[in-house]
């Protein structure tokens, strides 16, 4: 029950009015479920952010780890992946969810992808500025480009911030080809990885193939079960 409300508040985040979003999270601050200090805490920090329009957490993972070791961003899961299929099904993105903090940053990151791009455009643009001898980037660690207003705003920044050397996962093919067809141009800074799966047909995944800044295809295969850390390598 815990999750199913998160994921509705996700889905307002990404589909409502500023107002009815404020709605949705008063409601969820409200319920029982939420009242530990964490959540109360960092649920406050995001009622903050519809307020202001500005970042009360980190937009961008700076430092990475030792699997992710550059500059990421992140974005609520699901309801950013309209070419989603049966990745639904073993998304490691929702894992984080138990964490209180994690969520929080999604669910930021989201709402100011929707209502002030130009935050996260400023903060990107300064990272490049105070990285001269440029980074790697991995853009969306979790989510993905919901719609072709959000390719046409990476592929802007990236194109303006040639030190950023970035890739990403996508299965947002729809949302891709329809900014090739509006732009044709890509930024010479950004390659795709295909992510598996997806909902596509085996035609828009060709098209997709032969793009320039497509690199290959990450297919997801099940073994039956579940892998453990032990079991890398």
């Amino acid at each position: 029950p815990k999750f199913s409300r998160m994921q509705e508040l996700a889905v307002i985040i990404q589909t409502g009015t500023a107002p009815e979003i404020k709605s949705e999270l008063a409601r969820l601050q409200s319920e029982p479920g939420f009242q530990s200090p964490a959540w109360a805490a960092n649920l406050a920090k995001l009622a903050q952010v519809l307020e202001t329009l500005t970042p009360s957490f980190k937009v961008f993972a700076l430092g990475g780890n030792s699997k992710l070791p550059f500059v990421a961003f992140s974005t609520l899961p699901g309801v950013t992946c309209p070419g989603a299929g049966e990745c639904l099904q073993f998304c490691y993105s929702f894992r984080a969810w138990r964490y209180p903090a994690a969520f929080a940053r999604m669910a930021q990151n989201a709402f100011l992808m929707r209502f002030n791009k130009q935050s996260i455009y400023a903060l990107f643009s300064n990272i490049a500025q105070n990285r001269p001898e440029g980074f790697d980037f991995r853009l969306y660690v979790d989510g993905d480009f919901a719609n072709v207003a959000d390719v046409e705003f990476w592929m802007d920044a990236l194109t303006a911030n040639p030190r950023a050397r970035a890739y990403g996962y996508s299965k947002s093919f729809t949302e891709i080809l329809a900014f090739n067809s509006r732009a044709g141009v890509w930024p010479k800074n950004y390659m795709l990885n295909i992510s598996g799966g997806h909902n596509a047909p085996a035609d828009i995944v060709e098209s997709v193939k032969a793009l320039p800044i497509t690199r290959g295809e990450c297919i997801a295969v099940s073994i039956g079960r579940k892998v453990k850390s032990t079991d890398h390598g």
